[in-house]
């Protein structure tokens, strides 16, 4: 079993003099993560995330020397590591999937041969450098196919797919690069963990492609996905029907809805992205304890359905620090989305109060290795 933690803006945080407490005692995050039972780290990967000046778009930054830095601090500490391609200059998900400023004006032949070289040149990086993965994801919430325009997945009126043809091509592009790299477990990560329509139609696809890989990956967040009855419904029917193991790859649950050090001149996404219809209650409050019910939940669900091999936090240390941005101006302009606000919009998400004091949230997770041998191995690997 994976206890997993999403720490890519770790390095950005800690240069912003960002700092990490237990019982008051200030730690290096990674002597927490391990106290606590996480046996992996999960990494996003973006091609060239800077402007024409060489500065970085935010968020961690991200590119493979930020993300190669932080792994070695992982492996030196015991733990393993997932690789996560976005396959984009920036931020990669069912609501974008912009091409590479280096890869625009491909055409589908030439896309299909970039992610085969890209994914190729990354992966003997990380063998050249003694970091191998574990786990590599082709591709972040690619329920709508990735590389956009070429690679997006139309769907009906109905609902009904019209074409997975070129998004096909371009994850067996990636797979074949990771299989012929070395030893390691290709994930195909979507989100809409709830729609098991759409994961039937998604996967049914794949198999009568012929597409190879090992591992359903998912993102669950409640907000805007669905409850964890259907969650659960979905992964057992995703995994007998495929005979795959699964992952939930991505969730986090606020521990509050109060704006960081008296500052509301920057959003929390809980302002925003995660207001529930009216009439709506979210399913646990917006606070320490209702963030540790979640978790407590959580993994019930991961410890009952046999083929699930593990959960990973989503940013649990990203600290609301001056200088923290989820985007920078020439992101955004990047992006398209000018129109958007900077500032750390997942604060309220992390695993760590606003002043980087751990919250209760986070022995909750501990329990996903309580049952194994995995914080014994873990000590045994740092000796």
């Amino acid at each position: 079993m994976e206890v997993g933690m999403d720490i890519s803006t770790l390095e950005e945080t800690e240069q912003l003099g960002g700092k990490f407490y237990e019982n008051g005692t200030e730690a290096m995050l990674y002597d927490i993560l391990k106290k606590n039972g996480v046996t992996s780290i999960r990494l996003r990967l973006w091609n060239d995330p800077f402007n024409e000046k060489g500065e970085n778009y935010g968020a961690g930054g991200c590119d493979i020397e930020t993300v190669l830095r932080t792994a070695r601090r992982a492996v030196e500490n015991g733990m393993n590591w997932m690789l996560d391609f976005h396959y984009s200059d920036f931020w990669a998900d069912p609501g974008r999937q912009l091409i590479p400023k280096a890869w625009q004006g491909f055409t589908l032949e030439q896309l299909e041969h970039a992610v085969y070289t890209y994914t190729k040149e990354i992966l003997a990086r990380c063998k050249n450098d003694k970091l191998y993965p574990k786990y590599v994801q082709i591709g972040n919430e690619i329920t709508n196919g990735l590389l956009w325009p070429a690679g997006k997945v139309e769907y009906d009126e109905a609902g009904a797919p019209i074409c997975y043809g070129n998004m096909i091509r371009l994850l067996k592009a990636g797979v074949r690069a990771a299989r012929e790299s070395g030893n390691v477990k290709v994930i195909f990560h979507l989100e809409r963990s709830c729609d098991n329509e759409r994961y039937r139609q998604w996967f049914d696809a794949v198999t009568a492609a012929s597409v190879d890989y090992d591992i359903i990956g998912v993102s669950y967040y409640p907000h805007w996905h669905g409850t964890m009855q259907e969650l659960k419904h979905n992964i057992m029917d995703i995994s007998a029907r495929y005979d795959k193991d699964i992952m939930i790859v991505e969730t986090s649950y606020p521990f509050t809805d109060k704006h960081y050090a008296d500052r509301p001149d920057v959003s929390l996404v809980i302002n925003d992205e995660m207001t529930l219809p009216d009439g709506i209650s979210p399913p646990y409050p917006f606070n320490k304890e209702g963030q540790s019910n979640f978790l407590r939940d959580i993994v019930n669900i991961v410890k009952s359905v046999e083929r699930c091999k593990g959960l990973y936090y989503w940013e649990p240390g990203w600290l609301p620090l001056d200088g923290s941005t989820w985007s920078t101006v020439d992101a955004r302009k990047y992006m398209s989305e000018e129109h958007k606000a900077g500032g750390n919009e997942w604060a309220n998400q992390c695993l760590f109060d606003y002043k980087g004091n751990v919250l209760s949230a986070m022995y909750e997770l501990y329990r996903l290795c309580q049952d194994s041998n995995i914080s014994h191995e873990i000590q045994n690997n740092a000796e």
